[in-house]
C-alpha cells in the first residue's frame, strides 16, 4: 500500500528509501544489508504534512523535506544514519506562498551537494522557488525562478548542480507533459538567482536531470514522459536523444552508464 518514490544508495549494503503521501503514508525506511531487510526509521505522525524528497551528504547525514504545514515547509534532519530525525524549526524555514508545494515526482527535487549544501525546487505557487541552504539544512533563504506557475501542476521538477555555483532546475507543467515552455533555468551563484539559457528550452516537460559525474559540469541528461535530452555545454543547449518517456534518473558515479525508469515498468540504460 506504499508509495515509494525516493532512493539513496551507499555502497552496496546501505540504502534509504521514502514513501509518500499524507501523515504515516510518508515513510522512510533503511537497509543495511544489501536490500535483504528494511526497517522503518521514520514515521511521519502529523496528518496534514506530506514528504516529497530525501537527500543525503552521505551514509549517516541527510534530509526529508515536505509540504507546507501552518505555511512553512516541513523539513526534517539526521546526523546518525536516520536512528532518529529532527525537524528543522519554522523560523529557520521562509514563508511558503499560497497552493506552494515539492513534487515528489522523481525523488530530484531535493538534492545536496558537497559537505553541506542543499537545495530543493517548489510548485504549486505564485511562482516556482528554489529554496537553498549551505549548513546542511539548519537554515534557509529562497529564490524565484523563471519557470512557468501559477498553477498546481507546473513549476520546479528537479535540481541538479555541478558544484556549490552551477546548478540547473528544470520542470514545467506536468499536465501538458508533451509541450515546451519556460522548463529550464540555470545559476551560477548557488541558486541566489536563477535565470534561463538565452532563448533554449527543453522540449518538453522534464521531471528529472542529472550532470555526468566527470564531465566537468558540462554534459547533463534530462527525462520526462515526452523524451530524454542530453547538453554537452552545461545546459544552455540539447540535443534530443529518443521519445521514450521516463519519470526518474541516475547515473552512476563513474558516469559510465545512466540508468531511467518510467510508466509501464519501462527501464533505460544509456550507455
Amino acid at each position: 500500500a506504499l508509495d515509494f518514490r525516493d532512493v539513496e544508495a551507499f555502497g552496496p549494503d546501505i540504502a534509504y528509501v521514502l514513501a509518500i503521501g499524507p501523515g504515516e503514508k510518508s515513510r522512510i525506511y533503511k537497509t543495511d544489508d544489501g536490500g535483504r531487510t528494511w526497517a522503518l526509521q521514520f514515521a511521519n505522525s502529523d496528518p496534514r504534512a506530506f514528504y516529497d524528497a530525501i537527500a543525503f551528504w552521505d551514509a549517516k547525514t541527510g534530509l526529508a523535506m515536505g509540504d507546507p504545514v501552518d505555511g512553512r515547509f516541513t523539513i526534517i534532519r539526521t546526523v546518525d544514519g536516520g536512528r532518529t530525525w529532527a525537524p528543522v524549526p519554522a523560523v529557520h524555514i521562509p514563508e511558503a506562498l499560497p497552493g506552494e508545494g515539492g513534487f515528489a515526482a522523481s525523488g530530484t527535487c531535493l538534492v545536496a551537494h558537497g559537505s553541506g549544501h542543499a537545495w530543493f525546487g517548489t510548485g504549486g505557487g505564485a511562482r516556482a522557488r528554489v529554496f537553498r541552504s549551505t549548513d546542511r539544512g539548519v537554515t534557509w533563504a529562497v529564490a524565484a525562478t523563471p519557470l512557468m506557475a501559477g498553477n498546481a501542476s507546473s513549476g520546479v521538477f528537479s535540481l541538479a548542480f555541478s558544484d556549490a555555483d552551477h546548478g540547473i532546475a528544470v520542470g514545467g507543467d506536468y499536465r501538458l507533459e508533451r509541450e515546451s515552455g519556460d522548463n529550464l533555468a540555470l545559476t551560477s551563484d548557488g541558486g541566489k538567482s536563477w535565470a534561463f539559457a538565452g532563448t533554449t528550452r527543453l522540449r518538453s516537460f522534464r521531471s528529472a536531470v542529472a550532470f555526468v559525474p566527470g564531465s566537468k559540469g558540462r554534459r547533463l541528461i534530462a527525462a520526462g514522459p515526452g523524451g530524454t535530452d542530453i547538453s554537452d555545454d552545461g545546459g544552455h543547449t540539447w540535443t534530443a536523444l529518443g521519445d521514450k518517456g521516463f519519470h526518474a534518473l541516475s547515473i552512476s558515479p563513474t558516469g559510465v552508464a545512466a540508468w531511467a525508469v518510467g510508466e509501464q515498468g519501462r527501464i533505460g540504460k544509456l550507455h
